[in-house]
């Protein structure tokens, strides 16, 4: 189903929700995820995204599998990062909570994240991005 919507700015299309799921690497030191699903022409809308630890994640395989959750974190900072652009790369640092603090009470640190965003077309203004975001069906 596409929702098609045009403004003076720009003209949008919502396609279909994607989800990215990944697994930190065992040291997540220099490493990023990187999202690069939308085509030529479209550019990242995240939708949600969360933070997570897995019980069942083992970062000895290839790659680090991490299939089931125990609790997940939202954040923002994907929107930030990402939102507008064609491709991004976040890094796993984002996975690693500061001494003292912890991402949910089974785990200091996280070990996946989860973002579902779509690939919309046309010139994107953040305030369109958070309207989209915000209170598209």
């Amino acid at each position: 189903m596409h929702n098609t919507s045009t403004t003076d700015e720009c003209r949008v299309v919502d396609m279909e929700a994607i989800t990215f799921h990944d697994c930190r690497a065992a040291n997540p030191t220099g490493q990023y995820f990187t999202m690069n699903e939308c085509s030529a022409g479209q550019v990242i809308n995240i939708q949600s995204a969360v933070l997570g630890y897995s019980g069942k994640y083992n970062p000895n395989t290839h790659p680090p599998r991490c299939p089931w959750l125990n609790c997940t974190v939202s954040t923002d900072e994907p929107a930030r990062l990402c939102n507008g652009r064609r491709s991004c790369s976040i890094s796993q640092q984002i996975l690693i909570y500061p001494k003292g603090s912890a991402l949910c009470s089974q785990q200091k640190d996280g070990n996946f994240i989860r973002i579902t965003f779509t690939c919309v077309t046309g010139m994107i203004s953040p305030s369109l991005l958070y309207f989209i975001a915000h209170y598209s069906a």
